[in-house]
């Protein structure tokens, strides 16, 4: 089969490798579509970052060459050899975040933040592949009426929904997105589907403005949000931009909470004294559970109360993975989501 493996910082090959071999609580998903996230990009043009290069993973014995992609959706092609899981046929979103089962963490259903985490996409094969092995029982069956392309959405919507619940419940409060870019929009809609009663986007790019204000967003630039008065329950840093979280600590009210989901390589320094003496929350949001996020990102996408079909700005084949990624590192303002065809 086909498979887009990264083998070192700036070198991601889709070459021919055998196909998977699943335990026998995992079955094998074909895959149809797969996102290009920003974790790909950052492995590509910074890594390794998560990806086992000078020893293997201490529980899953992986090691670089790796698949990259984890926003997957396919039909299973090979269903679980011990019966758990959907039958051959359906079509599926498998959830990619592995614990050792074993740990305080997982043992609290916190898989997240196990010590000896693995992901598929990152630390052991992934979806930018023709097949994917994926473990059967956590795998989200999509209903019909709902596309492939708009399925593999599923995933960074999963990451607006964990992000969200971090602060509690957003239901008539005001949230503030410092970051238009694909999950800033669907931390945005997210919100707006949990009944937030006024969402505000932040971002310089005019185009994902406009767009955030079709789905009911309040569109503002980094500087129209400095000049600003206005402060939100809540305010989740969606950007990665070294500017990002500081504007968004200082847009949160006194006793709100401030989300940070971008990444960035460098630290960032906040004002302490506004973030100690009006006792804002500061967390972090990462990982997402397959029955608790997955599962709601999928629903809220299955009613229609997320719209994501417009999110996706480009789709390329399996061939031009790299083509891809580097788009996605490009200054064209257009680009939101990638997807790759792997059928």
């Amino acid at each position: 089969m086909k498979a887009a493996r990264w083998h070192a910082r700036g070198d991601v090959r889709v070459e021919e490798v055998p196909e998977p071999t699943p335990a026998p609580d995992e079955l094998i998903v074909r895959v149809e579509w797969c996102g290009i996230c920003g974790t790909d990009l950052e492995e590509y043009r910074e890594g390794p970052i998560t990806i086992p290069v000078a020893r293997p993973h201490p529980r899953r014995n992986t090691l670089a060459p790796i698949a990259l992609g984890h926003e997957v959706v396919g039909r299973v092609a090979v269903a679980a050899e011990d019966g758990s899981g959907p039958p051959v046929g359906t079509r599926v979103v498998p959830d990619v975040v592995i614990g050792c089962g074993e740990c305080r963490w997982c043992l609290r259903h916190q898989e997240g933040l196990c010590p000896e985490l693995a992901v598929r996409g990152q630390t052991e094969d992934g979806g930018l592949a023709t097949f994917m092995a994926a473990r059967a029982r956590t795998c989200l069956v999509v209903p019909d009426g709902v596309s492939a392309e708009e399925a593999a959405l599923v995933e960074p919507a999963s990451v607006a929904v964990r992000a969200l619940a971090k602060a509690g419940s957003v239901a008539g409060a005001s949230v503030a997105v410092v970051g238009g870019g694909t999950i800033g929009q669907l931390v945005a809609r997210v919100a707006t589907a949990l009944g937030a009663a006024r969402v505000t986007v932040i971002d310089p790019v005019a185009d994902r403005l406009d767009l955030a204000r079709r789905h009911g967003a309040i569109g503002l630039t980094p500087a129209e949000a400095e000049s600003s008065q206005d402060e939100a329950d809540v305010a989740v840093e969606a950007s990665g931009s070294p500017t990002a979280l500081p504007l968004a600590v200082r847009l949160t009210r006194r006793g709100g909470t401030t989300v940070a989901l971008g990444i960035a390589p460098e630290p960032v320094m906040v004002d302490r004294i506004d973030l100690v003496l009006k006792e804002k929350h500061l967390v972090g949001s990462a990982a997402h559970l397959w029955d608790d996020d997955s599962a709601v990102a999928l629903d809220l996408i299955v009613r229609g109360r997320v719209p994501v079909a417009d999110l996706i700005s480009h789709r390329i084949p399996l061939d031009d993975v790299v083509g891809g990624i580097r788009l996605l590192d490009s200054a064209d303002l257009g680009v939101l989501k990638v997807l790759v065809d792997c059928a």
